[in-house]
């Protein structure tokens, strides 16, 4: 099988045996992938210690149909070290990652969403992140996924506008219209999440 060139950002790691490891990869051409990176963490030549979470890539991989994908060679696509403080932005970014890594589908393409949680990444190596930045990625990723809620409430109405404009930064909330759009959000994502996000705890004390 030849290898195929992706892009691809890096939701999480797991080390596996002495020194592999595990990638859950979101793709654009693929959606998420898992690869194994083989003695990934024996030589940093090989891998120039890009597999990381929130790192975006170009990989070679060896596709698979089913189980792990073989990762061949990495290039960096772009860098994200500015995100590592503030660290508002980096729960941000590792809560949305570990968001899209539990609902997607493997091996389903979503292009769209790929484009948003690149865009929010981007977004917030440039700013802090704020809880209105919490709420345009959580709509704009139920409406992709098709599990939008309704929006009937007049409250509701900056979570319309988020659906309408591809920009983060560009809707204002009101304090009423923040609370009511983070509850219903919470209460939609729980549905679809049987478990607890690691993530959650670490940003809800930063960004409330």
């Amino acid at each position: 099988m030849r290898p195929e060139q992706c892009q691809a950002l890096v939701l999480s790691v797991v080390n596996y045996g002495e020194s592999d490891r595990i990638i859950s990869l979101f793709t654009l051409e693929h959606g998420r992938l898992r690869g194994f990176a083989k003695a990934a963490r024996a030589s940093r030549k090989r891998f120039g210690g890009l597999l990381e979470p929130l790192n975006r890539l170009q990989l070679q991989l060896q596709l698979k149909g089913e189980g792990l994908s073989r990762i061949e060679r990495v290039e960096a696509f772009g860098s994200v070290t500015a995100l590592r403080e503030p660290l508002e932005s980096l729960a941000l970014a590792l809560y949305a990652c570990e968001l899209v890594e539990t609902l997607t589908p493997e091996g389903h393409p979503l292009p769209r969403l790929y484009r948003l949680l690149a865009a929010l990444i981007d977004y917030l190596a440039a700013q802090p992140a704020r809880p209105v930045d919490r709420c345009f990625f959580e709509i704009n990723l139920l409406n992709i996924l098709g599990y939008r809620p309704l929006l009937d409430d007049q409250r509701l109405q900056p979570l319309m506008r988020c659906l309408r404009t591809g920009s983060f930064g560009s809707v204002l909330f009101s304090d009423a219209e923040l609370s009511a759009a983070q509850r219903l959000l919470e209460q939609q994502i729980s549905s679809h999440c049987p478990n607890r996000l690691k993530s959650r705890n670490f940003l809800d004390e930063l960004l409330r």
